[in-house]
């Protein structure tokens, strides 16, 4: 699909507070619906989204404060709500057939947890996600810290890519055989908050908050600010100690980037913010300085976050798990045990998988764990990707401390729940186990995971 043009000035996602425990849950409908993703020039695209829109309703609360959502299911397929980055109760994860029975159409089931952690985060489907997420079954969920930063604007950008026809609907090849055995699923429209090419307004000297969730299937994102120095102030909805990044800031598929822009360009000039992940690099948005400043530059004030509260590992008594990613298009997997049967790859293949974690085939969400350790064991994942594409590794339920990366320390060790592995590389996580529960620990390429590479960890 060729599609063209700047699409409308639009971007802010408009505020909705979750209810509390006091107030009606807030109402969640995974339904059809129609957006205009491409501009005017074509036809809405028919979507699935929370109560029909993309990305779907924002939820907004105050650190301490109750999340209570009842969703009803609106569609003819079921459907369950995973809340991504959340330490929460093993109960309320939405993982269907895991944590909880999948949410048949016309059911409801009532989530209610309280969020220990402030942050970006999403939720998304955990039923089919590969076509359910790639048809635009995800929102933004932000937790405000206690004291945030000063800024004159904040913005949430829910990043994404759709795979359209000429006429802008959906190309329905979800989990496809190439897609589960190379990169996952790549679309050629990418948006920011459902729009194609969007345009947002700034103003020179004003400063913003930008929190960046990357909701596609399996895209990342390197992004390039031009002629603008953002600073990082977080990762998967975690604080860092504030920093410029010497290249493109790298958001994998299910990961975060908290950003603070300050915007120096010229009033009435144009600056884009620029993809160049994959081959062809492309214009993500574009800023567009408004005639009139807001002042000669931004303030000169704290940009750093309060710590976080997660649990630091204690890497002394921490058992070690050396986990080996495999398979793919180029990856060399030979064998692998699926349903406990030892096959080698075209026997796995014939039955729709194609990668192996330990060599072990994840064909469902009951099945013999990974990792099983007591509650409060420090945990260190040895995380090695021997397959010819990158694979964003997500763990429910808890935070992990990304140590390393192919054996050198990190510039400093930071929270991670979704860290991008890249080809032939290797990472060192640690975290403790804290939340009991059996927790799915997969590739977020939404593809990869369907096609087997995903595990348990159980916590007792």
């Amino acid at each position: 699909m060729q599609v063209g043009g700047i699409a409308a000035l639009h971007t802010v996602l408009p505020r909705v507070l979750a209810a509390g425990d006091s107030a009606a849950p807030l109402q969640l409908t995974p339904k059809p619906g129609e957006v205009n993703l491409v501009g005017p020039d074509f036809p809405a695209t028919e979507v699935w989204g929370y109560n029909g829109q993309v990305p779907g309703v924002p939820i907004r609360l105050t650190h301490g404060q109750t999340l209570d959502a009842l969703v009803t299911n609106g569609l003819e397929v079921p459907t369950a709500v995973h809340w991504h980055g959340i330490r929460l109760p093993n109960a309320m994860d939405g993982v269907a057939g895991l944590t909880q029975p999948p949410i048949k159409p016309g059911d409801s089931f009532r989530y209610t947890f309280t969020p220990p952690d402030a942050g970006t985060f999403w939720y998304h489907s955990h039923v089919n996600a590969y076509e359910q997420v790639g048809r635009g079954l995800y929102g933004p969920l932000i937790i405000e810290e206690a004291a945030p930063p000063k800024v004159d604007r904040e913005l949430t950008w829910m990043i994404d890519d759709w795979r359209l026809l000429d006429d802008a609907s959906i190309k329905n090849d979800f989990s496809n055989g190439h897609d589960r055995s190379h990169a996952g699923r790549i679309g050629n429209v990418p948006t920011v908050n459902g729009r194609f090419r969007d345009v947002i307004e700034v103003q020179t000297g004003e400063r913003i908050r930008l929190r960046i969730i990357n909701a596609s299937n399996a895209r990342n994102f390197a992004l390039t600010f031009t002629d603008l120095e953002p600073s990082i102030i977080a990762i998967d909805g975690q604080p860092v100690t504030p920093y410029k990044p010497e290249a493109e800031i790298i958001v994998g598929a299910a990961g975060r980037v908290d950003l603070i822009i300050d915007m120096t360009g010229e009033p009435e000039s144009l600056t884009s913010v620029i993809d160049n992940f994959y081959r062809q690099s492309f214009d993500l948005v574009k800023f567009a300085y408004q005639k009139a400043p807001l002042r000669d530059q931004a303030p000169d004030t704290s940009i750093a976050l309060a710590q976080s509260s997660i649990p630091e590992p204690d890497l002394n008594t921490a058992t070690t798990h050396n986990v080996v990613l495999a398979g793919g298009a180029m990856g060399g997997l030979q064998q692998a045990k699926l349903n406990g049967e030892w096959m080698d790859l075209r026997q796995i293949a014939r039955q729709g998988y194609v990668w192996a974690m330990n060599d072990i085939v994840a064909n469902k969400p009951t099945m013999p764990p990974l990792v099983e350790v007591k509650q409060g064991q420090s945990v260190r994942l040895v995380i090695d990707n021997q397959t010819a594409f990158p694979h964003p590794m997500h763990l429910h339920g808890h935070h992990m401390k990304l140590l390393s990366i192919d054996g050198n320390p990190v510039r400093e060790a930071h929270w991670v729940d979704s860290p991008l592995v890249m080809p032939r590389q290797r990472i060192e996580v640690a975290f403790v186990a804290d939340n009991p529960g059996d927790w799915l620990f997969h590739c977020h390429v939404l593809e990869h995971h369907v096609a087997g590479l995903g595990a348990l960890v159980s916590i007792t």
